[in-house]
C-alpha cells in the first residue's frame, strides 16, 4: 500500500509532535529531511503554533541539527493574515502573541486594545501565553456585538518533551464557551492552511500529502483539502484508528521510513 506514495512529489510537514517534542528531535528526523532532499521533494514545514515567526522556528530547527530556512516554514499566523487580506477591513481585536499582532499591523491592519474591544469587527485569537481574564472578557463583549470570530488553531495543547500545556484551543473554547458563537478556523483542520500552504509550494493535490502525528488536525485538514494523509504513528494513537471515522490513507513509524519511501528508486 505503502508503494502507492512513490507519487508524491510535494509534502506539508508538521513540526510540533512530528519534527520535535519541546527541545527534543524526533527519532530519524535529520536523516528524513536530508532524504527528502536528496530525492527533490519539495517540502514545506506545517504548524498551527501561531506565537513565532518563520525565522524563529527555522532557528530552532537548525539549533537541533536540522538545517532550514524561514521560507521552509508556514505558520497559522501567516495563513490567518493572507485569509484576512481577502475580507473587509474592520478592526481587529488580538488574544495571541506578539507576532500575529505585529503580522496584522504590517499588512495595514488596525488593531484595538482591550478597553475598545467593542469597537472591534473582528475577535482574531490564538496562543496567548500572557493570557488574563480580562482579556477573555473583552474577546467576549466584542464578539457578543457583532465582531467575527476568528481562530488560528483549535489545538487544545501544546506538546513538549514530556508534557503538555494549554494549546490556542484552550482558549477558543473558553471564547466560544462563554459566546455560544463557534470560530472561522484558519489552521489544521481547516482546509483554508492547507490550500494557502499548497499555494505557497506551488504543488499540484494529486502529487500532494500532509504528515503529522494527530488525527485531529493533521489528517483531517489533509482530507478536507483533498490530499493523501500520512499518519506518524506513537502507540497512544494507534488504538484510536479503529474507533475514529478519520482514517489516515498511511501510517508510518518515523519520518524516515516515510522518505525512505518517497522519491521512487534509489536516493
Amino acid at each position: 500500500m505503502l508503494e502507492a506514495l512513490t507519487g508524491v512529489r510535494y509534502l506539508l510537514i508538521d513540526l510540533d509532535g512530528c519534527m520535535y517534542r519541546g527541545e527534543q528531535l524526533t527519532e530519524g528526523a535529520k536523516e528524513a529531511i536530508e532524504l527528502l532532499k536528496k530525492r527533490g521533494i519539495n517540502y514545506l514545514y506545517l504548524t498551527n503554533n501561531s506565537t513565532k515567526s518563520p525565522r524563529e522556528f527555522a532557528e530552532k530547527l537548525s539549533r537541533l541539527g536540522v538545517l532550514a530556512k524561514a521560507e521552509e516554514i508556514f505558520t497559522s499566523a501567516q495563513a490567518t493574515v493572507l485569509y484576512m487580506e481577502r475580507l473587509e477591513r474592520k478592526p481587529i481585536y488580538v488574544v495571541g502573541s506578539s507576532y500575529l499582532k505585529q503580522q496584522l499591523l504590517e499588512r495595514g491592519f488596525s488593531l484595538v486594545e482591550e478597553d475598545k474591544a467593542e469597537l472591534a469587527g473582528y475577535v482574531v485569537v490564538g496562543l496567548d501565553f500572557q493570557l488574563t481574564y480580562q482579556k477573555l472578557a473583552a474577546a467576549c463583549l466584542a464578539i457578543q456585538r457583532g465582531a467575527e470570530f476568528i481562530a488560528t488553531n483549535p489545538d487544545p495543547n501544546l506538546p513538549l518533551e514530556d508534557h503538555y500545556l494549554p494549546g490556542a484551543g484552550s482558549i477558543v473554547s473558553a471564547i466560544a464557551v462563554a459566546t455560544g458563537v463557534k470560530p472561522l478556523v484558519i489552521g489544521k483542520p481547516s482546509k483554508i492552511i492547507v490550500n494557502l500552504a499548497l499555494k505557497k509550494l506551488r504543488a499540484r493535490k494529486r502529487e500532494s500529502a500532509i504528515v503529522g502525528d494527530r488525527l485531529d488536525t493533521d489528517i483531517r485538514a489533509g482530507k478536507a483539502a483533498g490530499i493523501k494523509t500520512i499518519l506518524l504513528s506513537h502507540g497512544a494513537i494507534l488504538p484510536s484508528l479503529e474507533k475514529t471515522r478519520v482514517k489516515p490513507d498511511f501510517v508510518v513509524n518515523s519520518l524516515l521510513s516515510l522518505a525512505e519511501r518517497l522519491g521512487g528508486g534509489s536516493p
